[in-house]
């Protein structure tokens, strides 16, 4: 028996006699498939055992790790403060997110943008409203570092820095659920910012992120349940976030900041969020959500002491963007 079937036995025994992979296992896991010791059809069952079960923050930290190491080093000299994963897309309202990420630029944090177009007739993909935007798409490294350096912030296809987790994902559309790579996708951090957000779609998966964070030795990064499973917050909700600071795991709670209001939205479109970002039309959700996104930064980043100033000031960079500008 293969090394990696003996991985697949280990999750998928019966119900007395299964577990979860260690995260060395899950480390040994990811390294035989990007040698080419095992098959992508090994790690779809590998996978999709693990997801039934959900995935453990030990499985996906041991992905993440090997994943990590597989990656050129030299995006890790890429300029980033931030690291800001947009791999969901949005369906309700356009990506306020990108009007947050660029407050936080023009604040001269250099804010990188990674994410994953999939093929959705459904949902608005991030990207598609970067260019109306004046977000530059990177290529490569060299283009990466320059729009980060010339304008604080970028979008960086996963294809550009880890091409082999586009066939992984790609599962998806063949098994119909999304697997632990939907986790690991989000936390591979290629510039190594030393601050991240993350977003994901179903509640208690925020505490896997920060768990396995940790575990790879991430300082600071946040995750809550984001709208529609973006990193963006929706100011509609108590937010109940978890992340890690100067590598320890916490949990804190933001309270509802938009009370009575629907955030469904016609226009989702990319020259809806320029035209807002100019301040030539106003949307009272889109705004809220907007500073609601901004403050959990200003927060993490410890600009200010309490939330209730982290928001004020969120509020304050938005209103004053074009003095700023």
């Amino acid at each position: 028996m293969s090394a990696f079937a003996e991985l697949i036995k280990q999750v998928g025994r019966g119900e007395k006699g299964r577990r979860p992979l260690t995260q060395a296992e899950a480390h040994q896991a990811m390294q035989l498939f990007l040698k080419g010791e095992a098959s992508l059809l090994q790690m779809a069952v590998l996978l999709m055992l693990q997801r039934v079960r959900c995935e453990t923050a030990e499985e996906a930290a041991g992905y993440i790790s090997a994943l990590r190491e597989h990656l050129d080093p030299q995006w890790q000299q890429l300029p980033a403060d931030i690291d800001w994963p947009c791999f969901a897309g949005k369906r309700r309202q356009p990506p306020y997110l990108l009007l947050a990420a660029k407050l936080m630029a023009q604040q001269g944090y250099k804010v990188l943008l990674t994410g994953h177009s999939t093929v959705d007739l459904v949902k608005f993909q991030v990207v598609t409203a970067c260019p109306h935007l004046n977000i530059g798409q990177a290529t490569d490294f060299a283009s990466a570092k320059q729009l980060l350096m010339q304008d604080n912030i970028a979008y960086l296809p996963l294809t550009a820095y880890c091409p082999v987790m586009d066939e992984l994902l790609a599962l998806r559309s063949q098994v119909g659920l999304r697997t632990p790579l939907n986790t690991v996708a989000r936390a591979l951090n290629p510039a190594a910012a030393p601050f991240g957000i993350h977003g994901v779609f179903h509640q208690g998966y925020e505490k896997i992120h920060a768990q396995a964070a940790a575990l790879v030795g991430d300082q600071n990064m946040i995750c809550f349940k984001g709208e529609g499973g973006e990193s963006e917050r929706n100011p509609r909700t108590a937010c109940r976030l978890w992340g890690v600071e100067q590598g320890e795991v916490f949990q804190q709670e933001w309270p509802t900041l938009l009370e009575g209001e629907s955030g469904k939205h016609g226009d989702i479109s990319g020259e809806f969020l320029a035209a807002m970002w100019q301040g030539d039309v106003t949307n009272n959700y889109g705004e809220h959500a907007v500073i609601a996104t901004t403050a959990l930064l200003v927060k993490q980043l410890n600009l200010v002491g309490s939330q209730a100033e982290a928001i004020d000031l969120s509020k304050n960079w938005w209103e004053n963007r074009h003095g700023n500008s």
